[in-house]
């Protein structure tokens, strides 16, 4: 062999670099054993012992010194599936941006154009194209610029209020494409203020950034911290008893408008209208204690007093009956004043009242009917309390005064630094600086307050945070927001108003919690498979090849390595999948030296010496070894490209593995073969068991084609009519929606599970067996659509609600997922082009590869039999076999890798059809030497598929539920595909040839 010094650095080098990259994982396990050992001993948190050796030397290489931080950020980085965490996609809101830029302009045609847009967006084209769209429909003679010019735009709007749509439509794209780049770079900020190790921050396309942070065991906050627009404001407030006023004139147009859609309704004969207002108060109006009421803006470190007015606040309920009141006060029968009702006097601080969380739709809709908002000062915002009452059921609400233009009086872009701090009695607060504008506004607005002790609000993306009376003029631009903030509350709120501001609000369009234990399970499922693999894998070779195979199975091992070595160092993440990816890495590993071993086997067989037939046998291989890698390596390159998340993690490992495959196969194992030959020694390469194994074999596949066709024709015919009738079960990657994996205390049956379930949600819920373990997988659309910051929370609470009777609490969700519309639509169309795009790449690969377009045609029909048929598996077997058969982003990883090693298979044979063709090409029966062929590589395609169904068997039955549907459509596949590559891709390109040649005769 040539090069075999270069080839020996090479390796030499891949091993030190693997030793290097592996060894801070090694370092970094040790000492956080060392750090648990220490936590038990001294009851101290875990986490504070890791966290006060972060900046401890823990690997030592003499030229340079790694703290345990540092070797953290090199270790192999666990995907959130294998370790728990939070993974989550934001969509910028580029309609509330375009709202903004044209400041809330209420053009009708305006309005409309962007309504439309908004409905017809799903993720796949530019918004602003939409919006384009939708307003030149609508109103083409009409300018833009009239609503989205201002002085300050004169630059990028040069043509003022006499630029053409088609200037405005390009500003905007532009604008909207910054806000994008800004809010990653704000996002990554704050994330990075986290503290959370090798946390992941991506700019993906369409305005979406993904967030993968590891370990997170509190996804409630996460979501705050990422989604909050950073928008803070100070405004002055209506004292409550003013603002009540403001409620009983908004009343009176309600309750007449309520009044005659009734009389319609009755007149109607329609009793039960939908616009019936009366619904049961379930609260007595009493006062109630709020934590975070009271607070005051003061220069820091001043004391917190809290001044308010003396008015009384009139209760006309008690002349009424209870539903004459609703009626005839639909806002002011659901509040509760804070008032001091004993004495009938106001409470001095800011909020008009408390409103149950239930009612709070009712009030917003009314408030911003246009109707209603006339019968009110032009200058009063409403606004909710940030967080609800100590029992979470009531939410304040506050009247905010704006200034002359209808803004805050301050905008919260002047505060420079934000820092959490402790008052004199321990309760956490924010101290905030502000630049010298900002301060010299700042003391004019606290100047003009603290005479009659009026109170300030401070308001961050909307909600009121506090809102307490000013004592005294704050001159330096130092200033506190209170509100029984504990200190992660005052940590996030910090960090988020030091990050900066947002230009557009975020939304959640998909996520995914994955619990610890969980996570724990997937790695000892995932280690137990791929040792189990690799097992079996190694006796296998060891039995069929003897020494050759021990060569093959050290190859094995270094692959290995040098996979683990190459991930970390290339800091991707090790996901479930990923695991699944190694584990099948060891199965087609050995396909390249089956190859070359059967190969050399067949030169010793026609009589050739041991060297001669070891160099012929090398050389004849590569090209089916290149060729069969070649079209695996498309199929991962097209997965990383579409795949996200965890099938992404798949796609590498693949990648990797494929290329290190190849290196350990070819150039690996005949270092070995060549130092015996140095030795004088021949390495054997078969044993007794299998030296005449498939000898003489002769089967009649060409000949028996049709009955090859009938029997793919008939399964397939019978997926076809059951994938119109039953469908597929599609996961919720692919139809949206939230899902949840719930540990119950015992096993049920999953239509109790369900019915129990449908009490709570109106929603469909699908509820499925997960596992052995009581474990069950729980899908519903309840609310997938709603855009609010608690949609998630409040969605987990109705799950948790309704599973009450089976002793279900948070801690029995193991994970936790939402895919939203637009997601869903995006993962539906890049897995259909990725199948597409990857039928296309084999279909030219093998064109160009055999130059004939039969072989192109033969391959290509057997990669869509290939398909069809686990389709079809996938819509026969679903609801009847014990495990999920779903169809999503892991279900799509699983044909294309089907696919790639179906094309294996085929290249493999077609070459051997080729070399049989080219030296028999003086015989008429070209069937006949095409049967000869395939026969011929019947062994090879046999072992390796056989080496690879061994690991994937062992990966379906031990590698853990998250596999199972994924595993299955593998098996399937790896069956179907080897079956089509002898008795579905040959035969076709049989059947081409004899039909072209038979033209060629006929026109002769």
């Amino acid at each position: 062999m040539k090069n075999r010094g270069f080839i020996r650095f090479v390796t030499i080098l891949l091993a030190i670099v693997s030793i290097y990259q592996l060894s801070f994982t090694l370092v970094t396990r040790n000492a956080e054993k060392k750090a648990r050992a220490h936590a038990t001993e001294t009851g101290r948190r875990y986490k504070d012992v890791i966290d006060s050796m972060r900046s401890e030397t823990i690997l030592n290489l003499g030229i340079a010194k790694f703290t345990y931080q540092e070797c953290k950020q090199r270790e192999i980085n666990l995907g959130l599936d294998l370790q728990g965490g939070m993974n989550v996609t934001l969509e910028v809101s580029v309609p509330e941006l375009v709202q903004a830029l044209a400041d809330n302009d209420q053009d009708p045609q305006f309005q409309q154009a962007l309504k439309e847009a908004q409905a017809d967006y799903l993720g796949q084209r530019n918004f602003i194209d939409i919006f384009a769209e939708k307003y030149e429909k609508l109103n083409p003679e009409t300018g833009l610029a009239r609503i989205f010019y201002r002085k300050e735009r004169k630059e990028v709007l040069p043509n003022q209020y006499n630029s053409t749509n088609k200037e405005v439509y390009d500003w905007l794209k532009e604008e909207s494409s910054a806000s994008v780049s800004r809010t990653y770079k704000i996002l990554k900020t704050r994330i990075d203020q986290f503290n959370v190790t090798q946390p992941n921050v991506q700019l993906l396309d369409n305005g979406r950034i993904s967030v993968e942070l590891p370990g997170v065991d509190n996804p409630e906050r996460i979501r705050k911290v990422l989604q909050s627009s950073a928008k803070l404001e100070f405004w002055q407030v209506y004292r409550n008893y003013e603002a009540f006023d403001f409620l009983n004139e908004a009343d009176k147009v309600i309750a007449a408008r309520l009044d005659l859609e009734r009389e319609e309704s009755d007149s109607a004969g329609d009793a039960g209208s939908s616009l019936k207002p009366v619904e049961e108060q379930t609260t007595s109006l009493q006062p109630v204690a709020l934590g975070d009421s009271t607070g005051a803006v003061t220069p820091a470190g001043d004391s917190n007093a809290v001044a308010g007015g003396d008015t009384a606040a009139a209760d006309s309920a008690q002349q009424l009956t209870r539903e004459e009141y609703l009626l005839k006060n639909p806002l002011v029968a659901r509040l509760i004043p804070n008032a001091d009702q004993t004495n009938n006097q106001w409470n001095p601080s800011a909020p008009i009242g408390y409103v149950a969380r239930k009612d709070m739709d009712f009030f917003n809709k009314w408030l911003k009917d246009p109707e209603v908002r006339s019968a009110i000062p032009d200058d009063v915002h409403f606004r909710w309390s940030y967080k609800p009452t100590d029992d979470g059921t009531f939410y304040m609400l506050y009247a905010l005064k704006a200034s002359a233009d209808n803004k805050p009086a301050l905008e919260g872009d002047v505060v420079t630094n934000a820092r959490p701090t402790l008052d004199q009695v321990g309760n956490y607060k924010v101290s905030m600086s502000m630049n010298k504008q900002g301060a010299k506004e700042w003391r004019i607005i606290t100047a003009n307050a603290k005479d009659n002790k009026d109170p300030v609000a401070i308001v961050l993306d909307s909600m009121v945070y506090s809102a307490p009376a000013v004592q005294d003029e704050i001159p330096n631009g130092q200033s506190e927001i209170s509100g029984n903030f504990t200190v992660e509350d005052a940590e996030d709120l910090s960090n988020i108003l030091k990050a900066g501001r947002l230009d557009a609000p975020t939304r959640i369009v998909e996520e995914s919690v994955v619990g610890p234990s969980l996570g724990k399970e997937a790695i000892r499922a995932g280690q137990f498979s791929l040792v189990i693999g690799f097992v079996l894998v190694i006796v296998f070779m060891l039995l069929y090849y003897n020494r050759a195979g021990a060569y093959a199975v050290v190859a094995l091992l270094a692959n290995l390595f040098f996979i683990l070595g190459v991930l970390s160092g290339y800091g991707a993440a090790l996901t479930l999948p990923g695991m699944a990816g190694l584990v099948l890495t060891i199965g087609m590993a050995v396909d390249a030296n089956v190859l070359i071993f059967e190969r050399i086997k067949e030169e010793l067989l026609s009589g050739k010496g041991f060297k001669a037939a070891v160099k012929n046998g090398y050389q004849a291989a590569y090209s089916s070894i290149i060729d069969a890698n070649i079209t695996t390596l498309i199929a991962a390159m097209i997965l990383m490209s579409f795949g996200k998340g965890p099938v992404a993690g798949f796609a590498i490992i693949l990648f990797i593995g494929i290329l290190s495959s190849l290196f350990t196969a070819i150039f690996l194992t005949r270092l070995f073969v060549e130092w015996d030959i140095s030795r004088g020694v021949d390495t054997p390469f078969t044993t007794s068991i299998s030296k005449n194994l498939f000898g003489n074999v002769n089967w009649e596949f060409i000949g028996k084609r049709k009955i090859f066709y009938t029997i793919s024709g008939i399964v397939i015919a019978l997926g076809i009519v059951s994938m119109f009738t039953r469908g597929l079960s599609t996961g919720v990657d692919f139809k949206g929606g939230w899902s949840y994996v719930v540990q119950l205390d015992e096993k049920a049956n999953t239509q109790d599970i369900r019915n129990s379930l449908n009490q709570v949600i109106p929603e469909n819920v699908e509820v499925k067996t997960y596992g052995t373990n009581n474990q069950y997988k729980i899908t519903t659309s309840y609310r997938i659509d709603d855009q609010s910051e608690t949609a998630g929370d409040e969605v987990q609470a109705a799950i948790v609600k309704g599973l009450a009777k089976f002793n279900v609490t948070e801690d029995n969700l193991l994970s936790e997922s939402k895919v939203g519309p637009t997601i869903a639509e995006d993962i539906k169309v890049d897995s259909s082009w990725a199948i597409i795009l990857s039928l296309i790449g084999m279909f030219l690969y093998i064109v160009v590869r055999f130059r004939k377009w039969g072989y192109g045609l033969g391959a290509t029909i057997a990669l869509f039999h290939d398909v069809l048929i686990v389709f079809s598996i996938y819509s026969l077997l679903y609801g009847i076999v014990p495990f999920t058969l779903d169809i999503d982003q892991a279900f799509i990883a699983a044909i294309l890798t089907v696919v790639g090693y179906s094309i294996n298979d085929t290249v493999v044979v077609f070459d051997r059809v080729r070399e049989f063709l080219g030296t028999h090409k003086y015989e008429k029966d070209s069937a006949g030497v095409i049967n000869s062929a395939i026969n011929q590589t019947l062994s090879r395609t046999l072992v390796t598929s056989l080496t690879t169904l061994l690991v994937v068997v062992i990966l379906f039955l031990f590698g853990g539920e998250g596999l199972k549907g994924f595993t299955f459509a593998l098996l399937v596949g790896i069956g179907v595909g080897t079956y089509s590559s002898i008795c579905i891709a040959t035969p076709v390109v049989v059947d081409m040839t004899t039909r072209v040649a038979a033209r060629k005769a006929k026109k002769a």
